[in-house]
């Protein structure tokens, strides 16, 4: 499999479960197939349930798995860091 087909993959996943783009910062080979890392800039769920009114960005890291046929067999967030902080 070409790396470029492996990125698509998790892309089209991306916008799929998070109805987000995010950009791919990783993929690796791996002997069970392949790991994708992407961030993801998202506002903070956190402050915008509590309606708070400046908007809080997250820039979190989510990691896919990939089978060698390319199907989905992991998705989790591994890191979440604060972006930017203004009122709105």
């Amino acid at each position: 499999m070409r790396i470029e087909e492996v990125d698509r993959v998790v892309q089209d996943f991306l916008r799929e479960v998070l109805k987000k783009e995010g950009t791919i910062v990783k993929t690796s080979k791996t002997s069970e197939g392949w790991e994708v890392q992407m961030e993801v800039i998202e506002e903070n769920a956190y402050t915008k349930a509590l309606g708070i009114r400046a908007r809080v960005m997250d820039r979190n890291i989510y990691e896919a798995k990939l089978s060698d046929d390319l199907e989905v067999v992991s998705f989790a967030r591994v890191r979440q860091g604060l972006v930017t902080s203004r009122a709105s």
